[in-house]
């Protein structure tokens, strides 16, 4: 059992080393050579995304999320400074289902974007155009697939995408202060640390509403950027006390040698031609829509399901049937 979890860990990470290493602070490797150096990067389907939701249709599939293991703080097991991120290794016990997902997926690892003490926003995907303070990332993979089979599949894998608030006057959260203490001790790449028990993943996104969130089908965030993920944006963040997320841009470091600290870790929103869909919850809880604007042929579903979504239950009904086959 430990040897396949090794074995499932290094595959989730092929997509990193496959053809060579990147960075995020030198334009030779940086974000944007990513397309040059690997052509997947430069796909129409592309992570992350600004997720608008007045455009975001109606998913009645889109329900209650059903997690696994999450609230046992000894699956998670270790935390490793990769050059890129800081990320935790997870026993694969812990699962996530339901919330329109085809599937139970194994979770793998989590880790963190984030950007500078300077502009203080470093999140990845961004909501209505503004862009968080952090993006945590929690990475699963479809049950019952193997290495192949995942990096061939649109939904091969399934990305919960948490943005991070920070603010000054909140109680600082016990499992975040345990978590980000540990940050000072991993200053270069390749340092690793076992961890204490002392919390856990469900811990780390409590205070979160696991109901309001969005879905699309779009890409890993890093090369080789393979477009296999079902991601899921959550549109409530997880707020920190500034005090927390210091250590992010104070301790961690590409060179520490050359006093170079490793800051912006995040890509800027990409090109993507899916459409975005939002939970039962998120649109429910929205505003109500633009006026319906007129359909175009050949795509009535995208132009008029969303605004009628609260008024016509019998629409509701119709996209339910119709979007799983978009999955």
């Amino acid at each position: 059992m430990k040897l396949l979890s090794i074995i499932l860990l290094l595959s989730l990470q092929r997509a990193k080393t496959a053809t060579g290493p990147f960075c995020y602070h030198d334009p030779t490797c940086d974000p944007h050579s990513w397309p040059v150096q690997y052509p997947s990067c430069n796909g129409t389907h592309q992570s992350p995304i600004d997720v608008l939701t007045d455009q975001a249709q109606c998913g009645d599939h889109l329900g209650t999320f059903n997690f696994t293991g999450y609230s046992n703080p000894q699956f998670l097991l270790s935390i490793k400074h990769t050059k890129q991120t800081v990320r935790v290794t997870t026993n694969t016990q812990m699962k996530v289902g339901g919330g329109g997902l085809p599937m139970d997926y194994l979770t793998s690892q989590f880790h963190l974007h984030w950007g500078n003490q300077t502009t203080g926003r470093g999140s990845e995907h961004r909501l209505n155009g503004h862009q968080a303070n952090m993006e945590l990332h929690i990475v699963n993979r479809q049950d019952g697939l193997n290495l192949t089979q995942v990096f061939s599949q649109p939904d091969g894998l399934a990305v919960l995408g948490f943005l991070i608030e920070v603010e000054t006057n909140i109680t600082e959260n016990a499992a975040w202060k345990n978590f980000t203490s540990l940050i000072q001790h991993l200053r270069e790449d390749g340092d690793v640390l076992s961890l204490n028990g002392t919390f856990s993943m469900m811990d780390l996104i409590s205070g979160v509403n696991l109901t309001k969130y969005y879905r699309y089908n779009g890409s890993l965030t890093t090369p080789e950027c393979d477009e296999v993920v079902l991601w899921t944006i959550f549109e409530e963040p997880i707020r920190l006390n500034a005090s927390l997320v210091e250590t992010f841009f104070t301790d961690l470091y590409v060179n520490s040698s050359q006093g170079i600290h490793l800051l912006n870790t995040f890509r800027e929103p990409q090109r993507n031609t899916n459409q975005v869909y939002a939970s039962q919850g998120a649109c429910r809880a929205a505003p109500n829509p633009t006026p319906t604007p007129t359909p175009t042929a050949g795509s009535p579903l995208r132009n008029w399901a969303h605004p009628l979504c609260l008024l016509l239950p019998l629409a509701w009904l119709w996209v339910g049937v119709l979007e799983p086959i978009l999955y």
